[in-house]
């Protein structure tokens, strides 16, 4: 498989992922930005990827999968941003312990809860 192989490859895994994650509605704007200066006819739009969250995950990552590929095809250097995008580690995010209770991200069932309002409270003695 050649490089531009591996990229769309990761994309679209790392793309896939995302889509069913609380996190895409923080990078959507990011994406938004990279997909709109796509130059190709058949560009993907932020809209195809926001119905893609509704659909099962075999078609989601095959209809993936087929975008990525287009946009190999019709410009490199976005996907090359897009990986980028994905790969990029989440800024520092801290996770508090106190008795039974957590504060900051936390996953439960298979939904990732990010943005959790501090609740400020008196410490058990």
């Amino acid at each position: 498989m050649s490089d531009l192989g591996f990229v769309a490859e990761s994309v679209t895994t790392a793309l896939t992922g995302l889509l069913v994650s609380d996190a895409y509605t923080s990078l959507r704007p990011r994406l938004s930005a990279i997909l709109g200066r796509s130059r190709g006819n058949e560009s993907i739009r932020i809209e195809d990827l926001d119905r893609l969250r509704a659909v099962g995950s075999a078609t989601r990552r095959s209809t993936v999968h087929e975008y990525v590929q287009r946009l190999a095809a019709s410009d490199e250097h976005l996907l090359r941003q897009l990986r980028d995008v994905l790969g990029a580690p989440e800024s520092h995010i801290q996770l508090n312990f106190h008795g039974n209770q957590f504060r900051g991200p936390t996953q439960v069932g298979g939904i990732q809860i990010v943005n959790m309002h501090e609740v400020e409270h008196e410490p058990e003695l």
